[in-house]
Order: C-alpha cells, then structure tokens, then sequence
C-alpha cells in the first residue's frame, strides 16, 4: 500500500522531508497516515531492525531506507523519535551533529518530563523540539500492527519547550489534526502525573491482576471460566513488555505515587470484607460506578459517547453476518462491534455501538421485531 509523492492528494505539504527514527506500531502509524495524507514530500526511515524498516517502505510508512540514523536525519525538516521511551535520548545525542538547522524533532514517548528536561540541556538554538504523545495504541505491536486508523480521534499530547516558538508548536498542531488526531498541549509534569493515573496504573494492576491468577493454580478451570470481566480488565497485558518497560521505569515516580494511592482503595475494600461490612462494601462499590459512568466512552481519544445494543444469540454459524445484514439492509449504520464469548452480567453475546441514541432505538427495535432479545446501554 505503498503511496508515491506523485500520488499526494492536495493538502497542505508540511514538511519537505521527514525522518522517521523507528517504525514500530505507533511510529509505522504515523508515516502511512504523512504519507498517504500527502503532508510530506518524503519520509526517510531507520529501525534497529533492518528487516522491520524495509518492511515499513513496503507497507507504505516510508520512501526509503537506511542504515543509520544519522543517515536518516540529513536534510531532514522533521525528525520524529519513535523509539521506546529510554532509548529516546540516546538517538537524540546520536543524531543531533547531523540535524539541520530549523529543523523540529519530536518524539512519541509516553512521559515527557525526563526527556524535556534533558532536552533543555542538549539542543542547540538552532533546531527545535517538541515533545510529544499520541494516546493510541493496540495489542498489536511493530511495523505489522501499524494503521494510521489508530490515530484518528486519539488525543495526541504536546510538550514544547519553554523556548519553542509559537509559529513552529503550530505547525505540529495543524500536522496532527491533519492525520486525524487530537492535539492537546501540556506540561511535562502534569501529563505525567495524569498518565500515571490513567495509562500507566490501569497497566500495571492488569498486570498484577493476570499475575495473582496465574500463581493461583487450577490453570485449566480457570481458563475455562475467565469471562469477559476478566478478559476485558487484562486485554492491555497483551501490550509489548519491552515498551512498558521503558515507560514504568522512566516515569517511576508518578506511578509509585498512583500505586499509593490504589493500595490506599484497595486496603479500604479489604477492612470493608474482613469486617463484614456490606453497606460500606455497597458504597464503595456505588461511588466507583458513578465515578466511571461520568466519564464518557472515548475509544481512542475524545470520540462521543457510544450508544450500545446487547444482542442474545445462539452460538450458531453465520450469526453475526445475519444481524449485521438486518441492520445493514435498514441503512442502520454500526459504528463499533465485539463478539462476547461467554454470557455474564447482561448476558448478551454481541455487544453492538451505535453514534447516537436513536440509531440505537432503531437497531434494538429492529432487532426484537425479528425475535432477538437485546439490552440497550450507553458507555
């Protein structure tokens, strides 16, 4: 799927060269959605893996590439570090004898403040940096799981450096919301803190979650019964364990701060058994669903509420082709859809999302006329 300048649609050419230093998941990502959006004359790739930066030319992430990052970077006008996240400051002290001047080099790493902070000490006057953060991802990793898809509608955070000009954070601005993303800017610091608590937590106690089950003995039965509350809670262990490596170690201190804090909720809970005490035990459970019902389904990003239909099927074949073509067939459009495996809590089987509340109506209407059960929820 690869997409030559001369096929560039007519937006706007940021940037003449762009230099893509690792073409993993994210980074992959991003140079198909340059490429295929036209916002770059050229992209030049590196990879420390040779066979994945020719795979990222193949699958359209790239024009060409080459043996060295350095090699990569000259005559480039953009530089973008997607790299995990400690590795960031040693390409950037590798490469920096060969950046031209005015170029802007951002990176893609998921903390900022050890990396802003250095940058202050190492980068000339000459050339400009912006720290950056796109908040997208995938079980998926490498050149593989790259899909500028990803990008679309997620937040995308900026750091710029107190001596960053206005002109040129613009510019980045205007480049991420051209490939789909959402720009936000923020101070190292405070997105952080704030990701440590959102993304970086959230990983970790998945983490601890598989890992107390997996020491649990009865592996058999308990593959055989993890539903889809245990499934849903873990599916972001499945992540690479070398990139979240990177991210725990480098933002350590907010996260040993978010850590002591759910230690904190999680020892409430525990007092709240050991008592009995089941009104507490009913509150606490109560505060947290209304905490998490007043938090939008983003996807993503900043994507709207979804709108979802709980359809009880038979484990039959052809199922979801017949419910989908009943819905297809009246033009109600599916804007999200997951297959559950087992039936718990609703017990639905296929949980469909729709835009709004009224194509919701109409798919749950339709769909009961025709002899479905169905329950009706909005995340």
């Amino acid at each position: 799927m690869s997409t030559g300048s001369s096929e560039m649609n007519d937006k706007k050419v940021y940037f003449k060269n762009a230099a893509l230093i690792g073409t993993g998941l994210i980074g992959g990502s991003i140079g198909i959605a340059l490429r295929e959006r036209g916002l770059v004359e050229k992209v030049t790739c590196y990879d420390r893996d040779p066979e994945a930066g020719a795979e990222a030319v193949g699958r359209g992430a790239a024009d060409a590439v080459t043996a060295s990052a350095s090699a990569a970077v000259n005559d480039a006008d953009l530089v973008i570090l997607a790299v995990p996240v400690l590795s960031t400051l040693e390409i950037l002290r590798e490469i920096l004898p060969f950046v031209k001047k005015g170029a802007l080099i951002t990176d893609v790493g998921s903390t900022k403040g050890s990396i802003m902070a250095a940058v202050e000490q190492l980068l000339p006057a000459s050339v400009s940096y912006i720290g950056g953060h796109p908040m997208a991802g995938s079980e998926e990793s490498g050149i593989r799981g790259a899909d500028p898809a990803l990008l679309e509608n997620a937040i995308y955070v900026i750091t710029p450096g107190p001596a960053t000009q206005d002109i040129v954070v613009d510019k980045l601005t205007n480049l991420i919301e051209e490939i789909g993303a959402q720009p936000l800017q923020l101070d190292p610091l405070s997105h952080d803190r704030i990701v440590a608590m959102v993304s970086h937590l959230p990983h970790i106690t998945a983490a601890a979650l598989v890992q107390s089950v997996a020491g649990a003995g009865d592996m058999e039965l308990i593959r055989t019964l993890a539903a889809g509350g245990f499934r849903d809670s873990t599916r972001i262990a499945l992540s690479s364990p070398e990139v979240w490596r990177d991210i725990c170690i480098s933002n350590r201190w907010a996260l040993l701060s978010a850590l002591k804090v759910f230690k904190q909720s999680l020892d409430s809970i525990e007092e709240y058994l050991t008592e009995p005490n089941a009104e507490a035990v009913e509150e606490y459970l109560s505060q947290s669903r209304d905490y998490r019902n007043s938090i939008p389904h983003r996807g993503r990003g900043i994507l709207p509420e979804i709108y979802e239909v709980i359809v009880l099927v038979r484990d039959t074949p052809g199922i979801i082709g017949k419910v989908t073509t009943l819905l297809g067939e009246e033009n109600i459009n599916i804007d999200a859809i997951e297959i559950l495996h087992v039936r718990e809590l609703s017990g639905g089987s296929i949980r469909i999302g729709f835009k709004n509340r009224e194509l919701q109506k109409q798919a749950a209407d339709l769909l009961n006329s025709q002899g479905y059960s169905t329950h009706s929820v909005i995340n």
